[in-house]
């Protein structure tokens, strides 16, 4: 049994293929230019043998002009994710202006008698940023620090939420918190 569909799977797969095509299917397989069964003056032996050929999938600039007029909207038929990259946005710059407020984690907090409190944040690549009020991330800014909690603003990029900013605290003992 298992014989039988092993022939008869590849010849059921070969006749649909061909015949989606408008082809018909091969009789046999096509001898080798330089084999002895091959004919001297056969073209086929050569060349495959011709059918429909397949539709362009490239889009034709329209006859009467039209264009679309996006008019601040974006134009829905651009893929989102060529468009990132031709523009470039995925670009963020270097260092903490570079991370966003999920990336980094919060290592430690020195008090200075003259700038007041310091955060230490853990960027993703193991480097540590000595922070203060008013440092801004890639997606907010720190907006204040305490002896144990940094509060951070962040802008909120969900286009369907009424909130355009929301805070976002980042606590240097997060096992303490979760049990209270």
């Amino acid at each position: 049994m298992r014989a039988l569909a092993r022939l008869v799977l590849p010849a059921a797969l070969a006749l649909t293929s061909t015949a989606a095509f408008g082809q018909a299917p091969p009789a046999s397989p096509a001898p080798a230019a330089g084999s002895p069964t091959a004919p001297a003056g056969d073209p086929s032996a050569t060349t495959p043998p011709s059918g429909p050929e397949m539709p362009s999938l490239e889009l034709e600039s329209r006859p009467d002009g039209y264009t679309y007029n996006p008019q601040g909207r974006r134009d829905p038929f651009v893929n989102l994710l060529r468009r990132e990259k031709a523009e470039g946005a995925g670009q963020k710059p270097p260092g903490i202006a570079g991370l966003s407020i999920n990336e980094v984690a919060l290592r430690g907090i020195v008090k200075d008698a003259v700038q007041g409190y310091i955060a230490l944040l853990l960027g993703p690549t193991g480097s540590t940023y000595f922070c203060k009020v008013g440092q801004r991330l890639y997606d907010g800014t720190i907006t204040a620090i305490d002896a144990a909690t940094v509060t951070f603003r962040q802008e909120v990029t969900d286009p369907l939420s009424r909130d355009k900013t929301r805070d976002v605290k980042k606590t240097l003992y997060p096992a303490e918190e979760a049990s209270k």
